[in-house]
C-alpha cells in the first residue's frame, strides 16, 4: 500500500496511513474531553462519551498494531482494534436508543436495547474466528444506518432536536468515508483511500461531537 520507512532499524509499515488515522484518534479524544466537561450530562451524552472515548482507544491500536507495526503485531494486534471500534459503535447505538427513551415503550426500548448489544456479540465473535474485517464494516453500517440514522430521525421529526440534526448531518459525510475504499481511490502513493476516508470522517466525528453536546431529553 504505502512503502516502508526505517528510523534506524526501526521499520515503520504504511506510515502516511498510520499517521491520519492517528488524527482520528486526537479529534475523539478532545471530544471525550469535551463531553467529560459537562457538568450535568444527560444518559445520550454519557452513551456519546463512551462512544468517542472507545473509538479513540481504536483509532490508537489501529495505526499503531494495523499498519505501522503489522508485521509484528500480526492478526491479534489488528483485532484488538476491531474489539474497541465494535463496542464503540454499539455505544453510539445505544446513545440513540437512549435519547429516543421517551418516545418508546419500555418494551420496545429494551428490545433495542437487546438488539444492539446482541449485534455487537456477533460482530466480536465472528470478525474474531473468520479474521475478516467485512464484519466490522457490516457492524458500522448497523449502528449508524440501523439504529442512529432512523432513531435520531424520529427524535428531530417529533421534538426538532437540535442534537438530532446535526447527528444526522454526520451520516452522509460517513457513507463518503467510505466511497473511496470501495473505489480503491487514491490521489497519490502517500496519501491512499485509507488517508481521503480518514479525512473525510473527521468532519463526520466533529458533527457528532456538536450533535452530542446539543442533544436534549424529555423526562419519562
Amino acid at each position: 500500500m504505502q512503502p516502508d520507512i526505517y528510523i534506524g532499524n526501526l521499520r515503520l509499515a504504511e506510515p502516511g496511513i498510520a499517521l491520519t488515522g492517528l488524527f482520528i484518534a486526537a479529534l475523539c479524544g478532545y471530544a471525550w474531553w469535551r463531553l467529560m466537561r459537562l457538568t450535568t450530562p444527560n444518559l445520550p451524552q454519557i452513551w456519546m462519551r463512551r462512544f468517542f472515548g472507545l473509538m479513540a482507544i481504536s483509532s490508537m491500536f489501529g495505526p499503531l498494531f494495523g499498519h505501522l507495526f503489522y508485521y509484528w503485531a500480526g492478526f491479534p494486534g489488528k483485532y484488538v482494534c476491531w474489539v474497541f471500534s465494535i463496542l464503540s459503535l454499539g455505544a453510539l447505538a445505544q446513545a440513540a436508543i437512549e435519547h429516543n427513551r421517551a418516545l418508546l415503550s419500555p418494551g420496545t426500548f429494551r428490545n433495542l436495547t437487546l438488539a444492539n448489544w446482541l449485534a455487537v456479540a456477533v460482530a466480536l465473535g465472528i470478525s474474531g474466528i473468520q479474521k475478516n474485517f467485512h464484519w466490522v464494516e457490516a457492524h458500522s453500517a448497523l449502528a449508524l444506518l440501523g439504529f442512529l440514522a432512523p432513531l435520531e430521525y424520529r427524535v428531530f421529526k417529533k421534538r426538532n432536536d437540535p442534537g438530532s440534526r446535526l447527528l444526522l448531518w454526520s451520516l452522509p459525510l460517513a457513507v463518503l468515508a467510505v466511497i473511496p475504499h470501495l473505489v480503491k481511490w487514491s490521489p497519490h502513493v502517500w496519501f491512499t483511500y485509507f488517508d481521503v476516508g480518514h479525512v473525510v470522517l473527521l468532519g463526520s466525528l466533529w458533527c457528532m461531537l456538536r450533535g452530542a453536546e446539543a442533544i436534549r431529553v424529555v423526562a419519562v
